[in-house]
């Protein structure tokens, strides 16, 4: 367990008021199942299938195996599923995912059979999503957290342009100028909260988030005597995320009092990334895939505000507390780099009757890294991603039966392993977010349940349905676990359902 000495000193080791978060870094690291309405109905299964684009995202040799040219539309339809304890109250969406185009080029002569070049527009997360809480009678608050973040900062510091002085979390000059803290007794350079001893709050949070990650893939693929293929993608990918939350905490002792934070948080980004394969097609039976996808490296910039409201709060001269905010237009830029991933997949083709398929991912989120501007390493939020993050696994399994040379039935499932140590969520320890961003949110395992039909009108053209059923936790915090005077921290919200189900339907035509 880390301690709050080292909870302190951690904190003023990381020399910038808009320091970037692990908890951050692995939004942007991790990925939804994604594709097509087969490649989805079958569980995201595909890396050793290929002729599908699903099967190409994941592993480029399966270009090599199309026979044909095609083009390949994909919209969607997804739903909250709202219960007691539920995390999502967005409201139904339809969206456009996937658009691809693949140009199957046979060659003349020689064992290498075809050149087949296709590009891939996918998106492979949606951030869209919209949450709320609130709790009553609890020990500790946001001003305890906002007292021990500003401990070892001179009280002069905060009336000399605070907010160009890099050393001093943003967070505390709002806690200062809104009279929220107040220097301790007889120790310098320490804080303690307004509140008074054993007083109550009651906190509620409401989080808006906006955005998605979308992959624009150029592949190329060979085709080697029909039983081992290769390809090779290189992928362009952007990011667009919008976060919007009110925490607000009603104090018990004086009627009225407390007080609202608005943050407004957005990151835009742009990176790339490389990708290759191969299949390996030993008897017509049997086809074994690996696959390797290469960190991306991304170049991120975040816009930050936030707002500080206090309510009935005096100063020692009985003066009120007006509105404080942070600097208007502040952002910064940095670089990014999500880990890469390995895939091993196996499938068997039962003659033109029935698929059976199965992958196993294999990512490491340590190698996770953030860098500033002048491509400098962010020494102490990288030693946080090694100490808190680990190896995940994911599984994904799907098999198709073809009831008729027109109508294909799919059912598949798939598991994404969480990526946090045990000791992340432990009293005490240090999870960084951005900017004066208090609370966050720790995800769980991720299951999908997915299935669905394919029915083929003509050779040329064919429709696919899919529904996936997308299960998941969340643990919701309202600001970093923290002791206070040896009472255990009050910062947990609660553990949230986050599940959701999405129709998908995708049009193809093959030439």
């Amino acid at each position: 367990m880390k301690h709050n000495l080292l909870f302190i000193i951690a904190l003023f080791v990381c020399a910038s008021s808009f320091a970037q978060g692990e908890i951050d870094a692995y939004r942007y690291s991790n990925n939804d199942l994604s594709g097509t309405a087969r490649g989805q109905a079958m569980g995201g299964a595909f890396g050793a299938l290929g002729g599908d684009v699903t099967g190409v995202a994941i592993n480029p040799a399966g270009l090599g195996i199309y026979r044909t040219s095609e083009i390949v539309a994909n919209i969607s339809l997804s739903s909250p599923m709202t219960s007691e304890n539920s995390f999502n109250e967005s409201a139904a969406k339809v969206s456009f995912d996937n658009l691809s185009y693949v140009r199957y080029c046979p060659l003349i002569s020689g064992n290498l059979l075809s050149l087949n070049f296709g590009f891939n527009y996918n998106k492979i997360k949606d951030f869209n999503q919209t949450y709320s809480t609130s709790c009553t009678n609890r020990k500790n608050s946001l001003t305890d957290y906002m007292a021990l973040l500003s401990d070892g900062i001179y009280t002069t510091s905060f009336d000399n342009n605070p907010y160009d002085n890099h050393s001093i979390p943003w967070l505390s000059v709002l806690a200062w100028d809104s009279y929220l803290i107040d220097p301790k007794k007889g120790v310098n350079n320490q804080y303690e909260s307004i509140l008074n001893e054993n007083e109550q709050v009651s906190p509620s949070l409401r989080v808006s988030e906006k955005g998605r990650i979308e992959s624009y893939d150029f592949s190329v693929s060979t085709n080697v005597s029909n039983n081992f293929f290769w390809g090779i993608t290189v992928s362009i990918t952007d990011i667009s995320y919008v976060m919007k939350s009110v925490y607000d905490e009603k104090f018990s002792d004086v009627a009225g009092s407390g007080f609202d934070i608005y943050n407004y948080f957005e990151t835009q980004g742009s990176g790339f990334q490389l990708k290759t394969g191969v299949i390996y097609k030993p008897v017509d039976e049997l086809r074994i895939g690996v696959a390797y996808h290469s960190p991306t490296w991304y170049t991120m910039t975040d816009y930050y505000y936030a707002e500080l409201t206090p309510r009935l709060i005096k100063d020692d001269n009985g003066d009120y507390a007006k509105i404080t905010s942070t600097p208007k237009n502040a952002y910064s830029n940095y670089y990014l780099q999500t880990p890469g991933s390995l895939t091993l997949s196996l499938a068997s083709v039962f003659s033109s009757k029935a698929i059976v398929s199965v992958d196993y991912e294999l990512k490491n989120y340590t190698y996770m890294n953030l860098k500033d501007r002048d491509r400098n390493d962010y020494n102490h939020e990288n030693k946080l991603i090694k100490e808190d993050y680990k190896n995940t696994s994911t599984l994904r399994a799907g098999m198709e039966y073809r009831f008729t040379p027109q109508l294909s039935g799919r059912l598949g499932y798939a598991w994404a392993q969480n990526p946090y140590k045990k000791s992340l969520t432990e009293t005490g320890n240090v999870v960084e977010t951005a900017g004066t961003i208090p609370h966050y949110v720790l995800s769980n395992c991720t299951s999908y349940y997915t299935g669905g039909l394919g029915f083929r009108f003509t050779p040329e053209f064919y429709v696919d349905f899919a529904m996936t059923l997308r299960t998941q936790n969340d643990d919701l915090y309202s600001f970093q676990p923290i002791n206070v005077n040896n009472t255990e921290s009050d910062s947990f919200l609660g553990t949230y359902t986050n599940n959701s189900l999405k129709g998908l339907l995708t049009f193809g035509y093959r030439f």
